[in-house]
């Protein structure tokens, strides 16, 4: 019932990074296609000290929530922080460069919204594009990559009375793994002695960073 839990509340992370990242990705496309038609177009960009004045305090804000998401990320290393994180900067530097644009109709420069706007709109579409694909991994149960799988295996290599290993399968649980191992060992030996045999790799196995909870069965042979 625990793991189901983990199991459960993990996959919410990945769900709700998911949607921001398909919010992000459509937001650049809307974002690319308004600065092509503004350079197109020739629009000019009206100045006005009361959108400054909203642009300088939205950098603050946003700026604030970046530097205090991040930390919460660098901390829990959570998917969700970290898109919550990569879309307040986002929002920040995409609300500079507005600023920095209204400026410049000052001295008739206009066609700077539309050339920033395009780039800010390529970078914004490759960030919502990376968070969506490790998202869709996760939602997808994707497997542990090998070179875990191949830890995983030399720790249990390390246990001379492991036999063989039968099963090996990972389930994805917020941004580590659930590892289900199946191991088999000498029939003739205690029960008592294979579990603990167990519980040790299992603690070894729980060491790894990307790994939240390890399950050994016992085969006896």
């Amino acid at each position: 019932m625990i793991i189901l839990i983990t199991l459960v509340i993990g996959k919410a992370e990945y769900i709700f990074s998911f949607l921001i990242s398909l919010s992000m990705i459509i937001v650049s496309v809307k974002l690319f296609i308004d600065s092509i038609l503004s350079i197109v177009n020739n629009n000019k960009l009206e100045f006005s000290i009361w959108l400054i004045i909203v642009c300088i305090v939205t950098i603050i804000i946003k700026l604030c929530l970046y530097i205090y998401t991040k930390n919460l990320h660098k901390k829990y290393n959570n998917i969700l922080l970290e898109a919550n994180c990569k879309d307040h900067r986002n929002d920040c530097i995409v609300t500079s460069f507005t600023l920095i644009s209204i400026l410049l109709t000052l001295v008739d420069i206009f066609w700077f919204d539309g050339v920033v706007g395009i780039g800010i709109s390529i970078w914004i579409f490759y960030t919502g594009l990376t968070i969506f694909i490790e998202s869709y991994n996760v939602l997808m149960d994707i497997s542990i990559d090998d070179f875990t799988k191949n830890t995983i295996l030399e720790l249990a290599k390390k246990y001379p009375e492991i036999k063989s290993i039968s099963d090996l399968y990972s389930t994805p649980s917020g941004y580590k793994y659930v590892i289900i191992l199946t191991i088999s060992v000498d029939g003739n030996l205690s029960t008592f002695d294979s579990h603990a045999l167990a519980d040790n790799l299992e603690k070894d196995i729980l060491n790894l960073d990307n790994v939240s909870n390890a399950i050994i069965h016992v085969n006896p042979v």
